[in-house]
């Protein structure tokens, strides 16, 4: 009996969970309150949401293993990850997340003429349209990315894109990011040092957000990248121009894996994004 319960064990190390459902409450270690819109998922698996503006997530997640882990992700903290098996063995599904020290940038003061360039999509085609990937009807955590080309030390002033149809009657929620281009023209970590999340109430026609006082600066490739913080971005209510022949990157959830559909996509290729710049 005990060389075959041995032998079990060996064949099926990993126990896989069914459906369950994931949730809780992210808060700040130094203050206590709720951290609003926290990236929250499965490492490598499109399983994940964003919390609320309440710090609350929840999400249904679909034959797991025990050592998959639920990690925790918001600038300006520290990431967490904690392993499924012992998230469903807490007495209190609170999350807690600590502050990281930020270094700020060194203002310099320059006397040369400052230079402006848009970089990225120009030109919008606005018969084109494209949007967010869906996983169960959730579009939460969904992003949609390009890559942009940069050769000097930049400053980026405001961001764009047009909006071809928005068919919602309340304002949209959105988070900008920008990623650093590492090897093979992937996506990488991250650059900004704060948050940016702004809300669309746009019919019709370019959205320009200001970015000046972010002070996101670079010198190198980096990918823009919009997400979505709504439940629900139907591509026939909400979509926005790409073009064909521009190389799409997308993921479905917060810590789901990058695709890149070479500009071939079914979504309609890579979204006409752009960015303002100074130099």
């Amino acid at each position: 009996m005990k060389l075959s319960l041995i032998f079990f064990v060996v064949l099926f190390p990993h126990f896989i969970f069914s459906q369950q459902i994931i949730k809780g409450i992210i808060v700040d270690k130094s203050t206590q309150l709720p951290i609003p819109f926290v990236s929250v998922g499965i490492l490598g698996k499109p399983f994940g949401t964003v919390c609320n503006d309440e710090g609350f997530f929840e999400f249904t997640v679909n034959n797991i293993q025990k050592n998959d882990s639920i990690k925790f992700s918001s600038i300006g903290y520290q990431t967490q990850a904690i392993l499924v098996f012992d998230y469903f063995k807490l007495a209190s599904k609170k999350i807690i997340l600590f502050q990281s020290v930020t270094q700020l940038d060194e203002i310099v003061v320059n006397s040369k003429k400052i230079k402006y360039k848009t970089l990225g999509i120009t030109k919008y085609t606005t018969n084109n349209c494209t949007g967010f990937s869906d996983v169960g009807g959730n579009w939460k955590g969904s992003e949609a990315a390009i890559l942009i080309k940069n050769t000097k030390n930049i400053l980026i002033e405001s961001f764009g894109f047009y909006v071809i149809q928005n068919k919602y009657k309340d304002s949209l929620l959105f988070r900008l990011m920008f990623y650093e281009k590492i090897k093979n023209d992937w996506v990488g970590s991250t650059f900004l040092k704060k948050p940016i999340i702004f809300k669309l109430g746009i019919k019709q026609g370019e959205f320009i957000l200001p970015l000046k006082d972010y002070n996101i600066k670079t010198n190198n490739d980096f990918f823009i990248s919009l997400e979505c913080l709504m439940d629900e971005m139907d591509i026939t209510k909400f979509c926005y121009s790409s073009s064909i022949s521009t190389s799409s990157y997308y993921k479905v959830k917060a810590f789901s894996k990058w695709h890149n559909t070479g500009g071939t996509g079914s979504g309609g290729g890579g979204a006409d994004f752009n960015v303002k710049v100074s130099y």
